[in-house]
């Protein structure tokens, strides 16, 4: 009798849970779509809009049938983010209150390169198409060909690094022989780079020279700084 009674309550409780998970598994299916929360995890250089990432968010197949949360499909909508051009990487969910909640990482520019058409150079070494939404303040890059690309990328990222190269870099322009020269934010004077190498002790040579033309206020009678050669600075005066 005891076990009979025993198995009996086993029962009850057996069937309590499957009644709650039932119960609890009807109100996720029956979850209405609350709301959409769209997160950037940098906002300084809007590339694109929380207005299209809503669009990518959510398609009319989507929720044509009815506006359950359920019927989204998640990994469908953080595709469609992830072949956005300006987007590098986006995570969709759904909480417990039916809100659908989207963080996107946007590409990161470094670089304008002029061309044919004009692309961007982004913090990956790839190449992007520009925002019709957002200009980015980044360094201009004329006479680029392909195969300056992995040196021209290491310098943009030493440049990035580097407080005051990444103030006063503008542009940076190649000639016919692939060599480099430097535009500068604050003052006329050129910089002849030549190849893209050697920038270890080049940058920090470039610097000393600056700041003691700066210091010497002479730096406006400088045409050229010519760092082509291995460890020595060369100045060439204006006429």
């Amino acid at each position: 009798m005891k076990r009979l009674k025993n198995i009996l309550v086993l029962s009850a409780i057996c069937g309590t849970i499957m009644g709650l998970y039932a119960f609890a598994g009807a109100r996720h299916h029956s979850r209405k779509l609350a709301g959409i929360n769209i997160s950037f995890t940098d906002y300084s250089d809007p590339l694109v809009s929380e207005k299209n990432v809503n669009k990518l968010l959510i398609v009319k197949e989507d929720t044509l049938a009815n506006p359950f949360a359920e019927n989204l499909d998640l990994n469908k909508s953080e595709m469609r983010l992830d072949a956005h051009p300006m987007i590098r990487n986006a995570e969709v969910s759904v909480d417990l209150n039916g809100n659908l909640n989207a963080l996107v990482e946007q590409r990161m520019p470094i670089a304008r390169i002029l061309g044919s058409t004009d692309t961007y150079l982004d913090m990956d070494n790839e190449m992007m198409p520009l925002s019709s939404e957002h200009a980015v303040q980044v360094p201009i890059v004329s006479g680029f060909k392909a195969a300056y690309q992995e040196d021209l990328y290491n310098f943009l990222m030493y440049v990035r690094k580097d407080e005051l190269l990444n103030i006063a870099v503008t542009q940076v322009s190649f000639d016919s022989a692939g060599e480099a020269m430097l535009w500068l934010r604050a003052h006329r004077v050129k910089v002849m780079v030549g190849k893209l190498d050697g920038i270890e002790w080049k940058m920090p040579n470039f610097k000393a020279m600056i700041a003691k033309l700066e210091k010497d206020k002479t730096i406006d009678t400088i045409d050229k700084i010519d760092l082509r050669f291995n460890h020595q600075v060369i100045i060439v005066k204006k006429d």
